[in-house]
């Protein structure tokens, strides 16, 4: 579940996108040759401060004149403008995904997770996998799973076995009220110090899995670091939020939490 995976296949020098209209370059029998020139006196802002594009590996990439128009990498300006690209090859199609246009919806689900509105909450659920709650970075694979359906008609004093206890194993045997107050919103999330998006923020001794619980999943981390000082930092709380991409929207299939485990 890393960035990495939505540039399998891209090479970001060759696909430049058109500064007056945004689209890109193709000729409609497939590539074609041009003649451009270096336009080596352009010079790039972002948000006031310069900005140079380049590859991966620092090199850097100029923008291009052709026909008296201006191209530039896409991937580079998109990665710094927080969008996701990728490429599929058998379509030639160039996939771009706002950043931001996910962690909005994570922080409207967050919403919902932490004032128990199961009723808003149930649309935003992936309608075929349903939603998994894991109390713990590793998700079992007896986890709680809840369809949009059975979300919808939660109510906070049901109860349901979430799994075990960290430290004596002891089954997990909470309402949905007591369970959310323990295991997903802890912490006032909406004050987190740290988010990652695709990156997990801090891990315990206990292992994520969440790329291989949730293949082709994306994920927003809402982080607070350790609350109390004579805990020295060790009561730090996660809330991990996992969405697939389902027809362009993000759905909600794991509601993840992590902290200190023995």
């Amino acid at each position: 579940m890393k960035r990495a995976s939505w540039f399998r296949g891209f090479a970001a020098g060759l696909i430049m996108a058109l500064i007056c209209t945004g689209g890109l370059v193709f000729a409609s029998g497939g590539p074609a040759t041009v003649t451009g020139y270096i336009n080596d006196k352009l010079h790039i802002t972002f948000n006031g401060k310069p900005f140079k594009p380049a590859e991966a590996d620092g090199t850097e990439l100029t923008p291009v004149l052709i026909n008296n128009r201006t191209y530039l990498p896409v991937r580079a300006i998109a990665e710094k403008a927080g969008v996701y690209v990728g490429y599929d090859d058998a379509t030639a199609e160039v996939i771009l995904r706002s950043e931001n246009e996910l962690l909005n919806r994570a922080n409207l689900v967050a919403y919902y997770l932490k004032y128990l509105d199961f009723a808003q909450l149930a649309p935003f659920v992936h309608k075929d996998k349903g939603v998994t709650f894991s109390p713990y970075s590793f998700v079992e694979s007896g986890s709680v799973k809840l369809s949009p359906s059975q979300v919808s008609a939660l109510s906070p004093s049901e109860e349901f076995t979430w799994g075990a206890y960290d430290g004596s194993g002891d089954p997990i045997e909470l309402s949905v009220g007591e369970y959310f107050g323990r295991f997903v919103f802890n912490l006032d999330y909406f004050q987190a110090k740290c988010i990652g998006i695709d990156s997990l923020v801090k891990t315990g001794n206990t292992i994520s899995n969440l790329d291989t619980t949730f293949p082709g999943g994306h994920f927003v981390e809402f982080h607070i670091p350790g609350v109390n000082p004579e805990y020295e930092g060790i009561d730090w709380g996660s809330l991990r939020l996992v969405f697939e991409d389902v027809g362009g929207e993000w759905m909600l299939v794991g509601v993840v939490h992590d902290q200190w485990t023995v």
